[in-house]
C-alpha cells in the first residue's frame, strides 16, 4: 500500500514534479518492470520510529565482586566512577545530589545531603537513605545490580547500630596484588564492617594509619582515591615500616568472624526478597539449634553464645533479630556457616544438628549433654536423705541447673518430694505454736551464738539461723534471749559508731570548696548507692545539693561572661576553639549558652566568608596582573623600539 500511495503521488520520472530521481527514467513514461521494482523497494524501507535506548549520564562501571566475600562496596563504586571521569569524588557527589531532583521517584525525597564523615554509613548502610543512593546512582549509570554493593538485602533483618567503622581500613597486600596483576584496584564491602579485623586472603590484620603520613582517615573524603590515602595521597599498598603482621590461624576467633561476615556479603544476591523471610528463617534455626543441642534449655543457649537470656528468648520467637556481631559470634562458637542461620530447614542447605554437637560439646554444662537421666533422679534421692533438708533449688544450682525447670523435667514426683520436705522442716502452719521440728541442738545453737558475740563484727541472729538450716530465728531467741539481745546490742553500737564516723566525713565534705557529688561522696563512705546519703543524713544532703546548686550557678555565670569576651574577640575564634580552650562541650554551650553560642557561630562564619572572598579578590588580582606583565612583555620584544641598538647592527 506504501508502494501504490508513493506511485500515485509521482507523476513522471523526468525529475519535474515526481518523487523518483530523473535519472532513473529520462522520459517521463514508466515501465511495469520499473513500477514494480519501485514498489518492491519502497516497501523494504521501515519508516517506523527506532527504539532508541536512554544514555546513560556517568559510565556504566561494572561492579566488582558481585556475589562473592570480597564485593565491592558502593562508596568504592563511587571512587572509581569519580576516577574514570577524572573529577574528585566530591564534584561527583555533588552532581548526584544535583541528579536526584528528577531521579527520584517522588518530588519530595531528597538524597541524603550529609557531611562525608557520615557517607558510608548513609550510601553502605541499610536505612532509606541507601536505597535513594543506589536509585539515584542506577538511573545515572543505568545499572540494576548496585544494590548488591550494599546492606540492603538484609534491610528487613540486620539492625543498623554498630555496623560500619568511622576510619579506612585495609589490606596493603591485596592492594599492591591487584595493581601488580593489572587488575582494577577498589575497596571491599568487609573492609568497612566493624566486626571484619582481618583480611579472609592473607589473614593478616587490616590496616587503618597510612603508612606515609602516618594518620587515619575517613572511609570516604573529598579527595579520595580507591588505593590511595586521602590526605596526603600516599600509595596504601605500600608496606608498613616494621616487622609484618603475622599470619593467624585458621582456627582463631577474628580470622572465623570476617570469612563468616565475607559469607555474609556473598549471600546478598541469594537472600530471599520477601519481607520478613530471612527473620522467619532465623527463627525456625535458633530455635532448631536450643532443640538439639540444648535439649530446650535456652538460658545455657544464651550462657554458651555470650548473650543475655532475654535477647536468646526474643530471637527464639521472633521478636527482635540480633546485630551483626552477635550473629557472627553465634557463627563462631557453634562453627556454622552463617548463611545456614538464614536459609529455611526445609533447604538443601540446612543444618545437620548432629554434625554441630561436638562443637558444642567442649563449651556446654555436662549435665545437659552427658549426665543420663538416672544419674539425675539418683542425686535427687540423695537430696531426699539431707538434714537439713535442702530446698529445690539449691540442688538445682548444686547440679548446675539456673533454675529449676530442668529438674521438674527429669522426675516431678522426687522434686515435688524434696519441696515437701524442705516445707516440714518449719512448721506445718504460718501460726503453728506447737514444738519445731529439731535442726540443731541446743549446745551447738548456743555455740554458734556465743562465737558471734566474741567477734568485732558479729554476725546477726537471722543470719546465724539461715547458716544452720532454718528460716527464722525464732528457735534462737526462745532458749537463749540473752545472748541474742547481746548481739543485737553489739551490732547498733558498732552501727551508730560507724554512723557518727560518717556524719563527720558528710561534715567535712560540706566544708570542701568545691563541695564534692553525692555519688563522690557515697564512694568515699564505702557505698555504692548514693541513697545512703539520704537516708541516714538528710539535712546533709539538702545542705549539699544546696552547695553544689550555688557552685553551678557561679560557675555558669563566670562561663557566660566567658563567651561573652569570646563574641568580642578578634579576630573571631571558631566555636570547637573556644570550647577546647574553656573544657567546654559544644551541646553544652548551645544548651546553656544558646545567646552567646548563635553569636560566636555566627561571627565565625562571617569572617570565613569574609576571608574567602578576600582570597578570591587575591587571586584574581594576581592573575590580571600576570596577564598584564605577560602583554607588556609581548608587547616589548615584538616592538622595533624596545630591542636594543646591537641588535640592528
Amino acid at each position: 500500500m506504501l508502494a501504490t500511495v508513493a506511485l500515485r503521488r509521482t507523476t513522471g520520472w523526468s525529475g519535474e514534479a515526481g518523487l523518483g530521481p530523473a535519472s532513473v527514467a529520462p522520459c517521463g513514461t514508466v515501465s511495469g518492470d520499473q513500477r514494480l521494482c519501485m514498489a518492491a523497494i519502497l516497501e523494504s524501507w521501515d519508516l517506523t520510529v527506532p527504539d532508541v535506548p536512554p544514555r546513560a549520564r556517568f559510565y556504566p562501571l561494572e561492579p566488582i565482586g558481585i556475589g562473592t566475600p570480597l564485593v565491592e562496596g558502593l562508596t568504592s563504586y563511587l571512587l572509581r566512577l569519580a576516577e574514570a571521569h577524572g573529577v574528585p569524588v566530591g564534584a561527583l557527589t555533588d552532581e548526584l545530589r544535583r541528579c536526584a531532583a528528577t531521579a527520584l521517584p517522588s518530588p519530595g525525597l531528597k538524597i541524603c545531603t550529609c557531611p562525608y564523615r557520615l557517607l558510608a554509613y548513609s550510601v553502605n548502610g541499610v536505612e532509606e537513605s541507601a536505597v535513594k543512593w543506589v536509585y539515584v546512582l542506577g538511573a545515572a549509570t543505568l545499572r540494576d545490580d548496585l544494590k548488591h554493593l550494599t546492606l540492603l538485602a538484609f534491610k528487613d533483618f540486620l539492625c543498623s547500630l554498630s555496623l560500619f567503622r568511622r576510619f579506612r581500613t585495609w589490606c596493603p597486600a591485596c592492594y599492591e596484588g591487584w595493581r601488580a596483576s593489572g587488575r582494577s584496584v577498589y575497596e571491599p564491602l568487609l573492609w568497612s564492617l566493624r566486626v571484619a579485623s582481618v583480611c579472609p586472603l592473607h589473614r593478616r590484620s587490616l590496616i587503618s594509619v597510612c603508612p606515609h603520613c602516618e594518620r587515619p582517615m575517613r572511609p570516604i573524603m573529598s579527595s579520595s582515591r580507591p588505593g590511595y590515602c586521602g590526605r596526603c595521597g600516599g600509595w596504601l599498598g605500600a608496606m608498613p615500616d616494621g616487622p609484618l603482621p603475622e599470619e593467624l590461624s585458621p582456627a582463631s576467633s577474628n580470622y572465623w568472624v570476617s570469612n563468616a561476615a565475607g559469607e555474609l556479603l556473598a549471600l546478598a544476591p541469594r537472600a530471599r526478597a520477601e519481607p520478613g523471610a530471612l527473620r522467619r528463617a532465623f527463627r525456625e534455626n535458633v530455635e532448631a539449634c536450643v532443640v538439639h543441642l540444648f535439649r530446650g534449655n535456652g538460658a545455657e543457649f544464651a550462657k554458651f553464645i555470650g548473650c543475655t537470656a532475654t535477647s536468646a528468648y526474643n530471637w527464639r520467637n521472633g521478636a527482635v533479630t540480633p546485630r551483626i556481631d552477635q550473629l557472627l559470634r553465634l557463627s563462631d562458637r557453634l562453627r556454622i556457616p552463617t548463611a545456614a542461620f538464614l536459609t529455611a530447614q526445609s533447604s538443601a542447605e540446612a543444618v545437620d544438628w548432629k554434625a554441630v554437637r561436638p562443637a558444642v560439646e567442649g563449651y556446654a554444662l555436662p549435665i545437659l549433654l552427658h549426665r543420663p537421666s538416672e544419674e539425675i533422679c539418683q542425686a535427687l534421692r540423695l537430696a531426699l536423705g539431707e538434714r537439713p533438708a535442702p530446698s529445690l533449688s539449691e540442688v538445682a544450682t548444686r547440679l548446675g541447673y539456673r533454675g529449676t525447670e530442668g529438674l521438674r523435667r527429669v522426675s516431678r514426683s522426687l522434686c515435688k518430694r524434696i519441696t515437701d520436705n524442705h516445707r516440714k522442716s518449719f512448721g506445718p502452719e504460718p501460726y503453728y505454736n506447737g514444738p519445731r521440728p529439731r535442726i540443731c541442738g541446743r549446745r551447738k545453737i548456743e555455740a554458734a551464738l556465743k562465737a558471734a558475740l566474741a567477734q568485732n563484727e558479729p554476725e546477726s541472729v537471722p543470719h546465724i539461723a539461715r547458716r544452720l538450716g532454718y528460716t527464722s530465728s525464732g528457735p534462737f531467741f526462745k532458749p537463749f534471749p540473752a545472748l541474742c539481745r547481746a548481739i543485737y546490742l553489739k551490732i547498733a553500737r558498732r552501727k551508730a559508731a560507724r554512723i557518727r564516723v560518717m556524719r563527720r566525713m558528710v561534715e567535712k565534705a560540706l566544708r570542701q570548696n568545691p563541695p564534692p557529688t553525692l555519688r563522690a561522696l557515697a564512694v568515699q563512705l564505702g557505698f555504692k548507692d548514693k541513697a545512703v546519703i539520704g537516708r541516714y543524713f538528710a539535712g546533709s544532703r539538702a545542705q549539699l545539693l544546696a552547695l553544689r546548686k550555688a557552685l553551678a550557678k557561679k560557675q555558669a555565670v563566670k562561663l557566660r561572661n566567658e563567651l561573652q569576651r569570646y563574641t568580642r574577640a578578634k579576630p573571631a575564634p571558631s566555636m570547637a576553639e573556644v570550647c577546647c580552650r574553656l573544657g567546654l562541650k559544644r551541646v553544652t554551650a548551645s544548651r546553656k549558652f544558646p545567646i552567646e553560642y548563635d553569636l560566636i557561630v555566627a561571627r565565625h562564619q562571617r569572617r570565613r566568608r569574609a576571608l574567602a572572598v578576600l582570597r578570591r579578590q587575591k587571586s584574581g588580582l594576581h592573575l590580571s596582573r600576570s596577564s598584564r606583565s605577560q602583554k607588556q612583555r609581548a608587547s616589548g620584544f615584538l616592538g622595533a623600539g624596545s630591542l636594543p641598538t646591537h641588535c640592528f647592527n
